[in-house]
Parts: C-alpha cells; sequence; structure tokens
C-alpha cells in the first residue's frame, strides 16, 4: 500500500503540462503504483481540458488555416518505436531512460554498501538511480534545493517516515535526514534534485563533488 503521494501542486503541474522533465519523470513513475493519483492525475486533466473549452475563439491571420492544411503533407507521422514488456515490473516511463529493465543497469559503487547510476542532467536539475544494500545509511545531510524520491524497490526509513515501493518523498530546502535501507532486499530509488546536497560527515563533504553529488 502506498502510503506518501505527491502533493496538489506537483501534480497540477503534472498534469497541466508544466513540470519539467525530471518532475514529470517523477510523477509518472509514481503512478505505475498508485491508482489513486492516476485518477487524479485524469481529474485534473479533464478539469483544464472544461477550463480551455470556455475559452473565448482567438482569431487567425489570413491564409492560416491553408498553411496549416499546406504543411500537413510534409509531415511524416511519429511512430514510437515498440519495447518489450518488463521482464522484472520497471516503470515504463523509467525504462525509456535506462533502456531496459532495472536488472540491466551498470551501478557505479560508492564504496560497498552504496551505488549510483545517472541518468540526466538539465541545469542544476539532476536524475539518477540510488541503490543500498539492507542497512545502508545515505550519512546525514540537507538540501540545497528540493529532492524528490520515488522508492522502486525494497525500502527505507528516515526521521519522516518510512518509504515503501511507489512512495513519493519530497525534501525542501534546508531539510535534513538520514535515509537506511530497510531490512530485506536491497533499497533502489529514482531521485530528483534541484541542487546539491550537504553532507554533515567530512568525508562525505569530500567525496560528494567526485560522484556528482
Amino acid at each position: 500500500m502506498i502510503h506518501h503521494h505527491p502533493g496538489e501542486d506537483l501534480l497540477l503541474a503534472y498534469a497541466a503540462g508544466a513540470a519539467d522533465e525530471a518532475l514529470c519523470l517523477i510523477v509518472a513513475t509514481h503512478m505505475t503504483y498508485c491508482a489513486i493519483c492516476r485518477l487524479r492525475g485524469k481529474k485534473l486533466e479533464s478539469l483544464g481540458g472544461a477550463l480551455l473549452q470556455e475559452l473565448p475563439p482567438a482569431a487567425l491571420g489570413d491564409g492560416s488555416l491553408d498553411n496549416a492544411l499546406a504543411r500537413l503533407d510534409s509531415v511524416t507521422p511519429y511512430e514510437r518505436p515498440k519495447r518489450a514488456a518488463s521482464r522484472d515490473g520497471t516503470p515504463a516511463p523509467l525504462r525509456a531512460y535506462i533502456g531496459g529493465d532495472l536488472s540491466t543497469v551498470r551501478w557505479r559503487k560508492m564504496g560497498p554498501r552504496l551505488a549510483y547510476a545517472p541518468l540526466f542532467k538539465r541545469g542544476n536539475v539532476t536524475a539518477r538511480l540510488l541503490r543500498g544494500v539492507p542497512g545502508a545509511d545515505s550519512g546525514a545531510h540537507s538540501h540545497d534545493g528540493s529532492e524528490f524520491t520515488v522508492v522502486l524497490r525494497g525500502g527505507y526509513t528516515d526521521v519522516t517516515g518510512s518509504y515503501g515501493p511507489g512512495d513519493l518523498q519530497m525534501m525542501e530546502y534546508g531539510m535534513s535526514h538520514n535515509v537506511v535501507a530497510d531490512p530485506g532486499e536491497d533499497c533502489i530509488n529514482l531521485a530528483v534534485t534541484t541542487g546539491p546536497l550537504k553532507f554533515e560527515s567530512l568525508l562525505q563533504k569530500i567525496a560528494a563533488p567526485l560522484f556528482g553529488f
């Protein structure tokens, strides 16, 4: 059962097409697990469509329709490439970025207990996968920006509560925590940050920039 969902502002931005690429990935991945947010998202999209229908029509310039129709003949329809079904339940939005399933990810180790896999970076916004063995902790840190995390496998616990598959955690600027992977299987997360992490440990302060954190 999912206990942690995106806030109304984030879900509304996603439904309206106003969220950036990274936040769209976070919300879409969460929705793969969460039927409640899928339904909420559809309702918000319907509401937005109804509001658009109430807008007054805008006048077009002379020849606009003819120009649009003429361009249709030169456009090649886009065909989405076919992908094989996931063998391990990896969310479809995420598979488009890793090129397959979680089982195919090439992890970069950060010591014997933690690993990561970068997905993309857009300015200050970074999306990555994180993996920790049971009992591994991230180290106490605060945030110089926002952090959005969706659990994909296993689970973790911090000062704010416990998070399992599909749960979405949002940490804002200045908030602090130390994530500890729950017992059982490895904890695998999708994380998006809008600024660097600020670790309390001197060793982690030195190492974090080397790994892009």
